[in-house]
C-alpha cells in the first residue's frame, strides 16, 4: 500500500469530525452575534437552557472526535498488523554458504538455501570486494570460481521453500597455486535480491573472509562417505578373487552323482586296506 493513500484514509475521519464540530461551533456563533445586531442582551432561561445544550453538544463532539480519532488510528494498525503477518508468511529468505565436501576438507561446496516461509523468485547475485566495488571477472580469480557456475550468472528463477541448491566450487589446494599461497587473504561480499510471489523486493548481503578458515582442521571424516568407501574396496577385492572382469563368481557345481562316485571309491579304499 502507497503512503499517499495511508495518508488519505487516516485525514479522511479528521476532516469529518472536525467538521461535526464546527458547525454546532458556527451556529451558537450565529446566535450571539444575531442577539448583538438586535440589541437583545439579556440571557433568559430559555437562552440559558440553550447555551448549555449547546456546550454539552460541543463537549460531545469533542470526545466524539477523540473517539473516533483513536478508533480509526487502532483500525489502520490492525491493517498493518494484517498486511505485515500477510507478508511474512510468504516471505523468502534466500542465503548462500561455504561448505566442506564429505570427500575431503580441502573441497569446498557452495549451497544455495531458502530459509523462508515462502518462493523466491527472479533471484540475482553480485559481487563485491572488501572495498565495496564490484568485482570483475575473471580478473579476480575467487569470483571466476562462482561465476562459473549458470546460476551465479543467470540467477535462479524460483527456488522452493527449504529448497537447496549445492553444487562443488573449488579446491582449497589448487586455488592456493592460482593465488601464489596467499589463500587467505581474499574477501568476497555476495549481494542477494529476490522476489516474493507478490513482487516484493528484498536484498540479503553475505560475506565470505576466507581468512576464518586459516587453522581450521577436523578430524575423521564423514559416516556415512567412509562407508561407501570401504563398500567399494569390498566389491573391488571380491572382483579381483573371483578373477573375472564381468563380476560373476567361478563356481565349481558338486552334484549327486558325484558324491555317489566319491562314497563309492572310499569305501573300495577301506576294503582294500582291510585285505591288507
Amino acid at each position: 500500500m502507497s503512503t499517499s493513500s495511508t495518508t488519505e484514509r487516516s485525514l479522511m475521519p479528521l476532516l469529518i469530525t472536525s467538521m461535526a464540530v464546527i458547525a454546532p461551533l458556527l451556529f451558537i456563533l450565529g446566535l450571539v452575534v444575531g442577539n448583538q445586531l438586535q440589541g437583545n442582551t439579556t440571557l433568559t432561561a430559555d437562552s440559558i437552557s440553550s447555551w448549555l445544550s449547546a456546550i454539552a453538544t460541543v463537549a460531545i463532539a469533542i470526545l466524539t472526535f477523540i473517539l473516533a480519532k483513536e478508533t480509526w488510528y487502532l483500525r489502520e494498525a490492525q491493517i498493518q498488523q494484517l498486511q505485515e503477518l500477510k507478508r511474512e508468511n510468504i516471505r523468502p529468505n534466500v542465503g548462500v554458504a561455504l561448505k566442506s565436501s564429505p570427500v575431503g576438507m580441502s573441497f569446498i561446496n557452495i549451497e544455495i538455501t531458502n530459509h523462508g516461509k515462502g518462493i523466491a523468485r527472479k533471484t540475482k547475485f553480485t559481487f563485491f570486494g572488501r572495498d565495496g566495488k564490484p568485482l570483475s571477472q575473471p580478473e579476480d580469480i575467487v569470483a571466476s570460481k562462482f561465476k562459473k557456475l549458470a546460476i551465479f550468472n543467470l540467477g535462479v528463477e524460483s527456488i522452493g521453500i527449504g529448497q537447496s541448491i549445492s553444487s562443488y566450487l573449488f579446491s582449497f589446494i589448487e586455488l592456493g597455486k592460482e593465488l601464489n599461497g596467499e589463500i587467505f587473504k581474499p574477501f568476497l561480499s555476495i549481494h542477494i535480491d529476490f522476489q516474493d510471489v507478490e513482487g516484493t523486493q528484498y536484498h540479503n548481503e553475505f560475506a565470505i573472509d576466507f581468512a576464518q578458515y586459516e587453522g581450521i582442521t577436523e578430524l575423521g571424516g564423514d559416516a556415512m562417505h567412509q562407508i561407501s568407501s570401504e563398500v567399494k574396496k569390498l566389491r573391488e577385492y571380491v572382483g579381483k578373487i573371483t578373477g573375472h572382469s564381468n563380476g560373476r563368481l567361478a563356481v565349481n557345481v558338486y552334484s549327486e552323482v558325484n558324491r555317489a562316485q566319491e562314497e563309492a571309491e572310499t569305501r573300495a579304499w577301506i576294503e582294500e586296506q582291510r585285505r591288507q
